[in-house]
Formats: structure tokens, C-alpha cells, sequence
């Protein structure tokens, strides 16, 4: 079972050793961090959305209480009843174990029950099949393409824009 919890600045410690490449780091930062992550990137995160009265960073914890996973809400927007996702992340540990599905799901409840949304939104670079299949295993479904790249190392990256209605 997968709990979440607000994210706590001692949590970062760990999640500084998540990424053991720069190609998956990328996927997971979408160049909004540099390589390598530092504490001082992390933290600078933080104190923004301690301001940001519209997001949240939240952790994720296994059934003994230990860090899971990451992943952030912003740009909640009451009039629509909608919130966007990212940032999203599951320990190397626990991946390929269910582990983001079932993150994914508490936090598309805790935006339905919570939050009062009606919907979620994501996205999801087209080159990282199992993150977007982990979305769509939680209830999240295709809705189309961003008119953004990213650009690394000479490559463009599409961005597959996801749903899920709550």
C-alpha cells in the first residue's frame, strides 16, 4: 500500500540518489533542474512552492513508511476543477513493482476527494514508454501532443499530453 504525505526538505536527501544517469534525469526534470542534481537545486524547489499557494510536492511511502516516490501538483485551477502532475518519480528500489501505479492512483483521489478536481492532466515525454504506461495502468489516457520539444543532445523529445477524469 502507498501513502502520501506533504514532502519534508529531509526527504531530499534520498532523492538526490535516484538518478543514476543523465538521460533519465532529464525525463524526470525536463531540463527545470541541471545535471547533476544538487541540494541547492532541491531546496530552491522547495521554498517555490512553499509560496505557491496553487502546488504541492508530495512523497509517497511504502507500507513501512519508507520514501517511494515524488511527485508534485500544480496549477490547480478551482473555476475548472483541474490540476496538472509532475515531477513524477519512484525509487530505483521499488520500480517495476506496482509502486507508480499505485501512487499515481492515491494521488488522482486525493485530487477527486481532497482537492475537489475533476480532472488531472500530465506529461509524459513519447520516448518513456514506462512512465506512460504506469499512467495509463493509474487511469490516465492519451489526449495528444504539446507543440513544445525538448531538446537533448541534438534530439527533440515529444511530450504526450495525458487525462484522466475523476
Amino acid at each position: 500500500m502507498i501513502r502520501l504525505r506533504p514532502w519534508k526538505k529531509a526527504d531530499f536527501e534520498e532523492l538526490l540518489g535516484w538518478f543514476s544517469d543523465e538521460e533519465s534525469f532529464y525525463k524526470w526534470s525536463a531540463g527545470k533542474f541541471e545535471w547533476p542534481l544538487t541540494m541547492e537545486q532541491l531546496l530552491q524547489y522547495y521554498e517555490q512552492f512553499e509560496e505557491n499557494k496553487n502546488g504541492w510536492i508530495f512523497a509517497a511511502l511504502d507500507e513501512n513508511g519508507s520514501l517511494t516516490g515524488h511527485l508534485m501538483m500544480r496549477r490547480a485551477d478551482y473555476e475548472k476543477n483541474s490540476i496538472h502532475f509532475g515531477f513524477i518519480v519512484v525509487s530505483p528500489r521499488m520500480r517495476g513493482k506496482g509502486a507508480g501505479k499505485s501512487m499515481m492512483s492515491q494521488a488522482l483521489k486525493y485530487a477527486e476527494e481532497i482537492l475537489g478536481m475533476e480532472r488531472a492532466t500530465l506529461g509524459v515525454f513519447e520516448n518513456n514508454p514506462a512512465a506512460r504506461h504506469c499512467y495509463e495502468a493509474a487511469g490516465f489516457q492519451a489526449k495528444g501532443m504539446s507543440e513544445e520539444f525538448f531538446s537533448w543532445r541534438g534530439t527533440g523529445w515529444a511530450v504526450v499530453i495525458m487525462e484522466a477524469r475523476l
